[in-house]
């Protein structure tokens, strides 16, 4: 049984891409990142820069989805807690660099997480995450890709996209929806059309998506419905 679905609806919205970012902007988070004057290999894909033990990867075909990995010693002890305040002070030169409001980010669970927004509206699936030890950043992943926005349309209200979740529901569940595995720790890597029972509540996010091919990461209207039972949400498009 769902309970009243009141969120109002935008109305109207557009699908976004998510383009191949400009080099600029990935030499900016290199620098940022600490690579300081290493080349950055623009032939490849991914983009790749490497310093000792430090590595950046870019994927410009992708969205610009990128991701940073220092190699840790494993030490067998309890995660590394910075500090709310030293975390976002560290990262937040990083979120500049990628393109981000740095005044979005919040400290959870540990790590720094920034979620652009798409016209005031919150976004599903295409955060940043930076993850911190004592010597500073030991992992991040996140998006440089610019957000190129398609002509508007009508989008379904919650009500009318929850009959929709329930149809599927009833029918075959939809298999054609390819989805990479997740970039970062609770990130979701794409709408999700699973149907969902218990329904207890719905917002409006824009949320990341993939077209058919698996390779082409795009923000499509969608409604996140929360569950009872279970704290992961699940997304249908608007």
């Amino acid at each position: 049984m769902a309970r009243p679905l009141s969120e109002r609806s935008p109305g109207t919205g557009r699908t976004y891409a998510l383009t191949t970012p400009p080099q600029r902007r990935a030499i900016a988070l290199a620098e940022a990142l600490g690579f300081g004057d290493e080349p950055i290999g623009f032939a490849g894909n991914p983009w790749t820069v490497t310093r000792s033990e430090a590595r950046l990867e870019i994927w410009p075909n992708s969205g610009g989805r990128w991701r940073y990995m220092r190699q840790q010693q494993t030490t067998g002890e309890a995660p590394y807690d910075s500090g709310e305040q030293r975390a976002l002070t560290l990262t937040h030169p990083i979120l500049r660099a990628a393109g981000l409001d740095a005044t979005l980010a919040r400290f959870e669970q540990g790590q720094v997480v920034a979620e652009p927004r798409i016209e005031g509206h919150p976004t599903w699936g295409w955060g940043t995450r930076v993850q911190l030890d004592e010597r500073g950043v030991a992992y991040a992943a996140g998006w440089l890709g610019p957000a190129r926005g398609d002509a508007e349309r009508p989008l379904l209200d919650a009500r009318q996209a929850f009959a929709r979740l329930q149809q599927e529901a009833a029918g075959t569940p939809s298999s054609g929806q390819l989805c990479p595995v997740a970039y970062g720790a609770g990130t979701p890597p794409c709408v999700r059309r699973n149907p969902s029972p218990d329904v207890t509540g719905a917002r409006f996010v824009y949320a990341l998506d993939w077209a058919n091919d698996g390779h082409h990461p795009r923000l499509v209207p969608a409604w996140l419905f929360t569950r009872q039972g279970t704290d992961e949400p699940i997304a249908f498009p608007a």
